[in-house]
């Protein structure tokens, strides 16, 4: 499945390792459990950048954790 075809759990879950590994990148420290929890105030479901970062992707629903799987797809 592709970017756009991921639950909002999955979703969420790429945007904290989405955000998790810019941190490290740019400021050298984890993401911390606030941002964890607000997570879609501080990445929006279609910005650019991260769309741009994972649209290549197909992904399965093994790749997540979440137990919001999409059902469409094995």
């Amino acid at each position: 499945m592709k970017i756009t075809d991921l639950t909002k759990g999955q979703l969420r879950e790429l945007k904290t390792r989405y955000l998790d590994e810019l941190l490290q990148k740019e400021e050298n420290r984890g993401i911390s459990y606030g941002e964890m929890a607000n997570i879609d105030e501080i990445i929006a479901d279609d910005d650019e950048d991260f769309i741009a970062e994972y649209e290549i992707y197909t992904f399965v629903n093994d790749d997540f954790f979440t137990d919001d799987r999409n059902e469409n797809f094995i």
